[in-house]
């Protein structure tokens, strides 16, 4: 059987996954899955690639287990191949073109979609929505990170958006800053605010 360096907690429940410990394995899913996902979501394009991104993360340890020698490295790696395989996926994914679709088609999808898919067009309208997405792409990136996964290290968020570690904190204050700038120019009339 095949062992991780270190005696830990995390190279104990690593040494657990590795002796086929289904149970370690899900330890080891709730703890890490949040980083995971924070990095997924900060990289990927849309919800459902951020959900791929995360099992492709996995699966990729699940692969690559033998080969971890330090178990206090695992969140490092875990970060890296999350924001490798998002980046891929979203370069994939701007090359793919729909080709053939039928427009009747289209129409009559819209009219059936999911109540979830309804719900989040509806949010993404949101004047919050709205004004993120005014945000400079490292922004977004960077507050979504700190949403979905907060208690993300700023030793991980360095190494998942490849942000020099000192200056991630004034980078948020002034990511928020601009965030509520804009809010607030979204409440002008038009002629204001244009």
């Amino acid at each position: 059987m095949y062992e991780v360096g270190g005696t830990g907690p995390t190279a104990l429940l690593l040494n657990r996954v590795a002796s086929g410990d289904q149970q370690a394995w899900r330890e080891l899913a709730d703890l890490y899955t949040p980083v995971i996902w924070g990095v997924a979501r900060a990289f990927a394009g849309s919800t459902a690639d951020a959900e791929d991104v995360c099992q492709a993360t996995w699966l990729s340890l699940a692969e690559n287990l033998d080969q971890l020698r330090d178990a206090e490295a695992l969140p490092g790696w875990l970060v890296t191949t999350a924001r490798r395989k998002a980046i891929r996926l979203r370069r994939a994914r701007a090359r793919e073109s729909p080709v053939g679709l039928d427009t009747d088609e289209l129409g009559r999808a819209e009219h059936s979609e999911a109540a979830e898919s309804v719900v989040l067009r509806r949010a993404s309208g949101t004047r919050l929505a709205q004004a993120f997405t005014l945000l400079p792409q490292r922004c977004q990136q960077l507050l979504r990170v700190l949403a979905v996964a907060p208690e993300t290290s700023y030793a991980q968020i360095s190494e998942a958006l490849g942000i020099p570690r000192g200056t991630i904190g004034p980078k948020k204050s002034r990511c928020l800053s601009e965030l509520r700038k804009r809010l607030v120019s979204t409440d002008l009339p038009e002629e204001v605010a244009g």
